[in-house]
């Protein structure tokens, strides 16, 4: 009697079919992952800029407008965006410069974190006070 050895055709399918199945499970759960973990260099951006505003307050007495303009934010390019390029910061100037509103507006890629597309921070320290997006999205 001559036994084979192996697998037949029907169990490598069936354990072809079974990793298709994981991974089309796993990629959406991963893809959600990512993107959740750009948010916090939205948030570091925001904080980052915050308090480099706040060191710019004490020395001139006013907030500065632009946020290339500011020593210490290393991680905001010329172009106003985020390193990875997935938020656009923006600053907005209150109170006759005795104020400001930063924002950080996902771009590109980063669009498909729905739940989170924005972060606003003011010279208050408040956070999403008036845009709308749950602060859940700060943790």
């Amino acid at each position: 009697m001559y036994k084979f050895r192996g697998f037949s055709l029907i169990e490598l399918m069936i354990a072809v079919v079974i990793m298709v199945i994981l991974a089309s499970i796993s990629y959406p759960a991963y893809q959600q992952y990512v993107l959740r973990s750009y948010r916090a260099e939205a948030i570091q951006a925001l904080l980052t800029l915050a308090n480099v505003q706040e060191q710019y307050f004490a020395d001139y007495g006013i907030y500065q407008a632009d946020p290339t303009q500011l020593s210490g934010v290393a991680m905001i390019t010329a172009s106003s965006s985020t390193e990875s390029g997935r938020y656009l910061i923006s600053l907005t100037l209150t109170d006759s410069a005795k104020g400001y509103v930063a924002l950080a507006t996902a771009i590109g890629l980063q669009t498909a974190d729905i739940d989170c597309l924005s972060y606003q921070l003011n010279h208050y320290g408040q956070r999403n006070s008036d845009n709308g997006v749950a602060l859940s999205c700060w943790q």
